[in-house]
């Protein structure tokens, strides 16, 4: 039986975990790697010739691998024994072996990428994102990536309102240690005064669609999981969903995704080349939809969580498994995120695991520490 290879260099990763404790309690044995060049795996070799071109050999075997889930992979970080002097050089040599590994992966042989890292890589990139839709016919609202304060400010004339959004999230922990993160936010003409801090930080902007509310659809192979996500008006500025989950204060439900849109994403998927995605969309007050950006390799455990008939960890362990998008639910046992997070083993391996989420002194990976 061929068996799932999933890629995460987080060890705290809730989500490889409860995809491998699903795959393990319907009789796979999923393999679970920081990355390509992790110890546990074969190190994988590419030949090339001028006859038979490319070829894999290593740890990528189609004889034995259905999928490869190439969540959130890291590069190799650790150099067991190797000088100080030689660290750059050694990071930098498996940055690029792995780029062109990542880059030629369709020639490892017939298994399923979820998804493909060269098409992963270039997906996270939004502007690349909007042209895909844009040729698929998705309506979405005019947007500029931009450092260019008279540019930024040409922009808020002419739609009003627009919102500012992060390339990527990240936080900041205060002294009080309180954690602040970016969220898409309303900005006004006054925030937009100070040339200097426009041009300090380039910035997506985009004209702000008055929302009634969020949809959430996640695409996992064939299949489209869409949920609506009701949060309540703020009084800061803060039109992002996210920012009012934190406190619970979300109202979700699963809604029937229209054929005409489910017709969209499809060709939005297959022109991104994903095979997996969690898509954001946003209705206006004439319940329009509206693209805003698709992650693919987003979080999809908490829509099961807030409504657990939709059966997204089953739908994704039953991909890798049988490493094909139009998969069978089948090949999965009836089990659930609830499940797997009453189950004793997955609090043991949390136990193990949460140490390591903090860095030296109590730092937090990925958030930036005010200096007292």
């Amino acid at each position: 039986m061929k068996q799932p290879l999933i890629l995460s260099g987080l060890a705290h990763d809730l989500h490889a975990a409860a995809v491998c404790w699903a795959l393990r309690r319907s009789g796979y044995r999923p393999v679970w790697a920081q990355t390509l060049a992790d110890g546990a795996l074969t190190p994988v070799s590419l030949h090339a010739d001028d006859r038979a071109g490319l070829r894999f050999s290593g740890g990528i075997d189609p004889e034995r691998v259905s999928a490869v889930w190439f969540r959130r992979p890291r590069y190799p970080d650790g150099f067991h024994g190797a000088a100080a002097a030689d660290l750059a050089f050694l990071r930098d040599e498996w940055k690029r072996h792995l780029g062109n590994i990542h880059a030629v992966a369709d020639t490892a042989g017939d298994l399923l990428w979820v998804n493909r890292p060269d098409r992963a890589l270039t997906a996270e990139n939004k502007l690349v994102q909007l042209q895909a839709a844009h040729r698929c016919g998705l309506r979405f609202p005019a947007t500029l990536a931009s450092s260019d304060p008279d540019q930024i400010r040409r922009f808020h004339a002419a739609h009003e309102r627009i919102v500012y959004k992060p390339f990527a999230t990240h936080s900041w922990r205060d002294e009080q240690g309180r954690i602040f993160s970016t969220y898409a936010r309303v900005l006004d003409a006054e925030t937009l005064r100070d040339d200097a801090a426009l041009r300090l930080c380039p910035g997506i902007y985009q004209a702000c669609v008055r929302k009634r509310y969020d949809l959430r659809v996640t695409v996992v192979g064939r299949r489209m999981y869409a949920v609506r996500l009701d949060a309540p008006a703020t009084d800061d500025g803060v039109v992002d969903w996210r920012a009012a989950s934190i406190g619970d204060r979300t109202t979700s439900r699963v809604v029937e995704l229209s054929q005409a849109w489910q017709a969209a994403l499809r060709r939005l998927m297959d022109a991104l080349g994903l095979t997996f995605g969690c898509v954001d969309l946003v209705a206006d007050e004439h319940d329009e939809l509206h693209f805003l950006e698709i992650n693919q390799a987003g979080q999809f455990l908490f829509v099961e969580h807030e409504l657990p008939e939709v059966p997204l960890l089953r739908s994704v362990a039953a991909m890798l498994a049988e490493g094909r998008t139009d998969y069978s639910l089948d090949r999965i046992a009836e089990v659930s995120y609830a499940q797997f997070l009453e189950d004793p083993e997955q609090q043991a391996w949390w136990d193990t695991v949460s140490p390591g989420m903090r860095g030296p002194e109590g730092t937090i990976p990925g958030v930036s520490e005010e200096a007292p």
